[in-house]
């Protein structure tokens, strides 16, 4: 079996890594040409992968990247068996020493989150509008997910609105039709700078820049549920998050994109905490585009149609153990 060589940055780490597979032998080297060896063998859904040499002592963060690279080519692949493991550091929440998961490797955030792992403080509720809910986390400024994607061949990632860097390119998007269609946001940029700026102030929101191999492509409104205009409408849970999305870059317009950008976003929101259990989505009702991409995709279901004031919508959710379970990424 033979994979293309493919290039990976994680934001956990500070080094390049450069991954290939000839003849079922599997070459992780990193910008400091630290190198990992592996051969593997492919048994119906289950991988195993035996070390074969490393040039460091601590070859942990070259498995994880092996292991990423494996996984994403491999879509079938349910299961790790790992063979010779007694110099490898797994830091997997638990995992058993030689075998994990394909679901359980894909909800650590140690390579696509701004994070190297979970941290779970103390719940310390508040009310919102006379909502109670938990008591948010700030954001994190600037880049907050990044993953390579295989089916694109390209690296996605996502990073938190600028006003001033992003104005004219938002100004933009929303002035296409078949984005103000839905939006309803075709505005002169004085107005839409003070909607992003009140978007980046509200502690619910998480306003995000989606880009591909650093072309700018699209845009996510992400939330927490039970303080949103959402939550009311359903028995929404503390940690439930939603979002909208749009894409903007007339370039990346395609079944193969927009499959790319929602699940890296339905990742990057589960990997934000291991609390989370579900995400929601409340497109407009006539949305068939939305609706039938849903309906396809793994691990949404179609609950209900509702009314907004302002709109007739349709509540979609995503579950994670349907998401993750479901070999998804």
């Amino acid at each position: 079996m033979n994979i293309k060589e493919v290039q990976y940055s994680p934001l956990s780490s500070s080094f390049t890594f450069k991954a290939s597979l000839e003849n079922n032998t599997a070459v992780v080297r990193n910008n400091l040409d630290h190198v990992l060896t592996t051969s593997i063998e492919v048994n119906e859904t289950t991988l195993t992968i035996k070390i074969i040499d490393s040039s460091v002592k601590d070859f942990t963060e070259l498995f994880l990247i092996t292991t990423e690279y494996l996984l994403g080519h491999l879509p079938e692949i349910k299961s790790v068996k790992i063979v010779n493991s007694h110099n490898l550091l797994l830091p997997l929440y638990g995992f058993e020493k030689d075998s994990f998961s394909r679901m359980e490797f894909f909800q650590i955030p140690s390579l696509w989150h701004h994070t190297t792992e979970f941290s779970v403080k103390p719940e310390k509720w508040i009310e919102t509008n006379g909502r109670a809910h938990p008591q948010r986390t700030a954001p994190h400024e600037g880049m907050v997910y990044k993953r390579y994607v295989p089916q694109l061949e390209k690296t996605v990632t996502f990073r938190r609105l600028q006003v001033e860097k992003d104005l004219d390119t938002f100004h933009e998007w929303h002035n296409q039709f078949r984005v103000y269609h839905f939006w309803e946001l075709n505005k002169p940029k004085e107005e839409l700078k003070e909607y992003m700026e009140k978007g980046l102030k509200d502690p619910h929101q998480f306003p995000m820049i989606v880009e591909i191999d650093n072309e700018l492509v699209g845009y996510y409104e992400m939330y927490w549920v039970p303080e949103d205009r959402l939550g009311p409408y359903y028995e929404s849970e503390a940690f439930d998050r939603g979002f909208h999305f749009l894409i903007g870059n007339k370039k990346f317009l395609g079944y193969t994109n927009t499959d790319s950008i929602v699940k890296s976003g339905l990742h990057f929101l589960y990997l934000d905490d291991p609390r989370t259990r579900r995400i929601m989505a409340e497109p407009r009702s006539d949305n068939q585009k939305v609706l039938k991409y849903a309906e396809a995709s793994i691990g949404w279901t179609k609950l209900k149609e509702f009314d907004f004031p302002h709109k007739r919508a349709a509540l979609l959710e995503n579950k994670r153990e349907v998401f993750f379970g479901g070999n998804a990424l």
